[in-house]
């Protein structure tokens, strides 16, 4: 076939112009196809970074809550045995005669039955002759005091309940995102990090977990300290607001809730610098709380190297938690957790006392609430409303977040949820190894 080598040699500008054409355009298309394939695993890595962070920042938040339901009680109870308002009602109850039975559970049954019980009877001010020895107080006396106790505890375990809250949220998803940036660095390590496993935690790792102990720890300020500086603030706003309002005066829905939020405002303008109470503001208090939240010596060995690493750690964590703290948005997280107690405080003593019964056969696929009512025009006595104060304030207190109708609200707030999520992913804040 002698043609052939004279057809190729006659075309062959034309062949190898075709033959470099298909070799560039090959080459572009592995070039192409290779970047999809790169990309793809890109956004395949991304979507599981981003589903990796958001499961963990859920989980966070979950520890978040059962730690508040947690440290509730050790918060409330100082709260409830600073202001004995039992106390005051079995008093008021024995000095009604023999009939009188005294309750120390915080039950509606109970005392907050009680209350109502003796704001039904007509002796509200008077004394009565057979007063016991100990201790000899008036009715009037009593009343005034029980007035003040109850609305400031109820005030207060709003407050305190808000703060624990937003200081366990803020520690927890500090903590949080350090722990995730460890997890990714470990990740990119691969291999490296592999034998560290066999041999136990590393000296970075035991000190830094150390160093988050003593970060969370300190909560213990809001819970032996912190509280009494805002009882101390309610007490003063609501003995303001109250002083000139009797057991016997008739309140409607509008001005019980007017007093309420005049006593807020009091408090907050009293509470305005919330770092005070969360947190000690010297170095001093600082030190005053580790002392007194040293872990037992088998789990951690302190020795003066460890402690010169872990001083600047926890620093950063504590300077980071003040900032926090003392920026305009956790001001208006506070605020509008605050908000939310003192509306479902309000709400509940609506629903006590100035609802209108209805009476008509309510369809199951209807609202409940658009069943509601209120009488605008109905007078309750304070007395009356006490109690219902009082046991809202018991309510406050239950330990399970199932079962507190304040904490169940109070953590649902989408406002805590963003402030979370931005302190969550501040991952600006780097956090290098602890033995540099």
């Amino acid at each position: 076939m002698p043609f052939l080598p004279a057809y190729f040699h006659r075309h062959r500008r034309k062949l190898a112009t075709a033959i470099g054409v298909a070799a560039v355009t090959y080459y572009i298309y592995r070039r192409v196809k290779l970047k999809f394939v790169e990309l793809g695993s890109q956004y395949s890595t991304n979507l599981t970074n981003r589903e990796n962070l958001r499961r963990r920042f859920e989980q966070n938040q979950q520890d978040a809550a059962f730690t508040v339901a947690a440290l509730l009680s050790s918060m409330t109870d100082p709260i409830f045995n600073e202001l004995p308002v039992e106390e005051v009602t079995d008093e008021l109850q024995a000095k009604r005669g023999p009939l009188a039975q005294p309750s120390h559970s915080f039950t509606q049954s109970g005392d907050t039955a009680n209350i109502a019980s003796i704001a039904s009877s007509s002796s509200l001010t008077t004394v009565d002759g057979a007063e016991l020895q100990q201790p000899k107080r008036t009715k009037k006396k009593l009343w005034n005091e029980l007035k003040i106790m109850a609305i400031t505890r109820a005030i207060a375990l709003i407050y305190a309940i808000a703060l624990l809250i937003f200081f366990t949220r803020v520690q927890l998803n500090m903590l949080g995102r350090q722990n995730y940036v460890k997890s990714v660095e470990a990740m990119t390590e691969g291999e490296d990090v592999a034998p560290e496993l066999d041999d136990g935690p590393s000296e970075d790792q035991v000190i830094q977990n150390e160093v988050n102990r003593r970060f969370l720890t300190f909560s213990w300020w809001l819970l032996t300290r912190g509280w009494m500086k805002i009882v101390s603030n309610v007490r003063e706003a609501t003995e303001t607001v109250f002083e000139s309002v009797t057991p016997r005066t008739e309140l409607g829905f509008g001005d019980i809730e007017t007093l309420l939020m005049r006593v807020r405002e009091l408090a907050d303008a009293k509470n305005e610098n919330y770092l005070e109470i969360l947190l000690p503001t010297s170095k001093e208090g600082e030190e005053f709380v580790i002392s007194n939240n040293l872990g037992p010596s088998h789990e951690f060995h302190s020795t003066p190297v460890r402690e010169e690493v872990m001083a600047p750690l926890l620093q950063a964590l504590l300077e980071e938690s003040k900032d926090l703290i003392e920026s305009p948005n956790a001001k208006r997280v506070i605020s509008c957790l605050v908000t939310e107690g003192f509306h479902f405080l309000l709400n509940s003593l609506q629903m006590k006392y100035f609802a209108i019964p209805y009476e008509g056969r309510q369809d199951e696929h209807d609202s409940q609430q658009n069943n509601i009512q209120f009488d605008e025009e109905k007078k309750v006595r304070l007395a009356n409303i006490l109690a219902g104060i009082i046991q809202q304030s018991q309510e406050m207190v239950v330990v399970s977040q199932m079962g507190n109708p304040y904490l169940s609200a109070m953590t649902c707030l989408s406002e805590l949820r963003n402030f979370s999520a931005i302190v969550y992913s501040n991952i600006q804040v780097h956090w290098r190894s602890v033995t540099e």
